[in-house]
């Protein structure tokens, strides 16, 4: 049985910017999770928490320019065809963990989800707490 430790616990609001039919004003959700978890992790609990059934590429954004591939992370399945129009490739959303993201209370970063509809998220860290996570991570 694995023994958790003192860990960080991110609380989050991810608020939904703007979506394919102007949708999106007052719509968002909390979500926490631990920082040992990665940001696929994150993308499932959103997807959950939006209500969301079919499937698509999405990316997180630690800036607001969503050309800057550098401080993209892509879903696993972007780099199944192993090519990459643009130049530099973003990074495997797979790979990272939160805690390796330099996150800080109000930090806000982006997901987009749907690359042909472009649902739009801003993502803000509430509170990161040092914690015993008891109980399933993420949370909604």
């Amino acid at each position: 049985m694995e023994v958790l430790r003192n860990m960080n616990v991110y609380r989050l609001r991810v608020a939904l910017a703007q979506g394919p039919y102007n949708e999106g004003e007052g719509i968002w959700r909390m979500i926490e999770i631990r920082g040992n978890q990665t940001l696929v992790q994150l993308h499932r609990a959103i997807f959950t928490a939006f209500d969301r059934w079919e499937e698509h590429l999405y990316s997180f954004f630690m800036s607001k320019d969503r050309r800057d591939a550098t401080q993209e992370y892509a879903s696993p399945h972007f780099f199944e065809d192993g090519d990459c129009e643009f130049g530099t490739k973003p990074r495997n959303a797979g790979r990272v963990k939160l805690d390796a993201l330099g996150l800080r209370a109000r930090k806000k970063f982006y997901y987009t989800f749907d690359y042909g509809d472009d649902w739009e998220h801003v993502v803000e860290v509430l509170a990161i707490n040092d914690q015993d996570p008891e109980g399933r991570y993420p949370r909604i």
